[in-house]
């Protein structure tokens, strides 16, 4: 008996590393198309995509060339479309490694690409000669049309990373469903002499269960979390997330979760809401104040559940710590002399403004502020005291607008911008005004100006409407004619 049991026993042992061999190689081969499918047409998307996107960015830097009005506003854009050339060469060289393609596939969208520097550079020469009518030309056709071609031959290599995309994933389901009938013939083969190693198994049951249970302590007490029925009331959450809020779960259980957006804006709880219960995940930062009324952010992930009929029956919230990210990127967005917004930080958020202003059909006043000849002013002051000028500046523009969603930058060496919010195009012109008359009555003497014994700006207001169809290039656009009209038609004046 003794001697059948273990000869049962190796059988099934190796029977068991049969089926683990088997299990490995086809894991192995499943890992492999994987792999595949990441190597290539994961990464070769992302990559194009990056280019794609890059490709926008130039054109549209490309634009500003043309539409530069001094060497310091075309320095600056020939700087950005220089930064998205770098950017482009990079994604190039994954996609030379990555591609399993043709390679002259690529070699085509490369050589279009480098073909776009003489035409580029033509209109940088042209701007440089003060002939912006021909640069604009050259950049409305024959740069477009480059542009576009460009464009044509990255869509090809999206559409063949699609393509492979799918040819892995076929190979991968045909994999799986060989394994699947191997590995079921070998389980058939073995379950009549599974029961004698019964009892190993309920151990090691057993120490997997204490194993779960630990690992479900780990979570409950390091991952931020809480469960919220249809009425967003909690119903569950973790020590760690109840932690965090300095209260107890028993204090929290069947307590509405609004509280959570007590300290920001009043119309990101609707949204939330509004999102979730139409059974789409919300993923986003929420501001929080601690005990102290230190400034804390959580990234709030809401993934609504839904019963068999597909109607939405609570919700799962996972939260993580943010605030030391959130410190550093406004380290990264404060522009260093003046504290203001910096450009990186006005690209980011003027977008996420004019959607927040259509979606609440509230109107956005834009306004681009220049400060007349400040060139002069540090030629006869030195650029100390232009710093220090530029401080002041900036000090008016903040105490101008002070409203938590009031936004102020930096955008060039003497260019600002204000983006806020008002009720209507007099409430603009306004608070506008009021900025450039404090500007000026800071009396920082400028006595090479030609407007003024003392330092002013020259202004552009555009207003941006929430219910027309507001393109952001024409947007800064049409901000940017209004302040040149301001230059050109006498200085220290707002035009709108």
């Amino acid at each position: 008996m003794y001697n059948k049991i273990i000869f049962n026993f190796l059988l099934t042992i190796i029977l068991l590393i049969v089926l683990g061999l088997t299990s490995i190689f086809k894991m192995g081969q499943l890992a492999d198309l994987s792999q595949k499918l990441y190597d290539h047409p994961y990464t070769v998307t992302v990559a194009t995509k990056t280019i794609e996107s890059n490709l926008i960015s130039m054109h549209r830097y490309m634009k500003d060339v043309a539409l530069s009005t001094n060497k310091e506003e075309l320095q600056l854009a020939i700087d950005e479309v220089n930064k998205s050339e770098i950017i482009i060469y990079g994604e190039f060289e994954i996609i030379f490694d990555r591609y399993l393609g043709d390679k002259k596939d690529i070699q085509a969208s490369f050589d279009a690409f480098v073909n776009w520097k003489p035409i580029r550079d033509e209109i940088i020469q042209l701007m440089y000669s003060d002939n912006k009518e021909a640069a604009a030309l050259i950049t409305k056709n024959k740069g477009a049309i480059h542009v576009e071609k460009i464009n044509l031959q990255v869509n090809k290599l999206i559409n063949y990373a699609k393509a492979k995309a799918l040819f892995f994933n076929k190979n991968a389901i045909e994999t799986k469903n060989s394994s699947i009938r191997l590995i079921s013939f070998i389980l058939l083969s073995i379950i009549t002499i599974t029961i004698i190693v019964l009892i190993l198994l309920v151990k090691n049951l057993k120490k997997t269960d204490s194993e779960i249970k630990k690992h479900f302590h780990l979570i409950d007490q390091n991952i931020m979390s809480a469960t919220l029925n249809e009425n967003f009331k909690i119903i569950d959450l973790s020590n760690a997330f109840a932690r965090y809020l300095s209260y107890t779960k028993k204090d929290l259980l069947n307590t509405s979760s609004y509280f959570i957006f007590d300290d920001c804006d009043k119309n990101l709880k609707n949204e939330i809401i509004r999102i979730s219960r139409s059974g789409k995940d919300w993923k986003g930062e929420v501001k929080k104040l601690d005990s102290e009324n230190e400034i804390n952010w959580l990234e709030y992930n809401l993934h609504p559940v839904f019963n068999d009929k597909y109607d939405v029956i609570s919700y799962t919230c996972i939260f993580h710590d943010i605030s030391s990210k959130k410190r550093i990127e406004e380290i990264s967005n404060i522009d260093s002399l003046t504290s203001l917004h910096n450009r990186r930080y006005f690209d980011d958020i003027f977008p996420k403004e004019l959607n927040i202003a259509k979606r609440n059909k509230i109107f956005l006043a834009y306004v681009m502020l220049d400060i007349d000849h400040f060139k002069q002013y540090n030629d006869t002051y030195g650029h100390q005291d232009g710093d220090s000028a530029l401080k002041k500046v900036a000090e008016v523009l903040k105490l101008t607008l002070h409203r938590p969603d009031d936004f102020t930058f930096r955008i060039g060496g003497e260019e600002f911008v204000m983006l806020f919010k008002v009720k209507n195009k007099e409430d603009a012109i306004s608070i506008a005004q009021d900025c450039r008359i404090k500007i000026e009555n800071l009396k920082i003497a400028h006595k090479n100006s030609s407007v003024s014994s003392f330092v002013t700006v020259s202004m552009g207001l555009t207003l941006i409407d929430p219910l027309l169809n507001n393109d952001l290039d024409r947007i800064y656009k049409k901000a940017d004619d209004l302040l040149y009209e301001a230059k050109q038609s006498g200085r220290n004046k707002l035009v709108y």
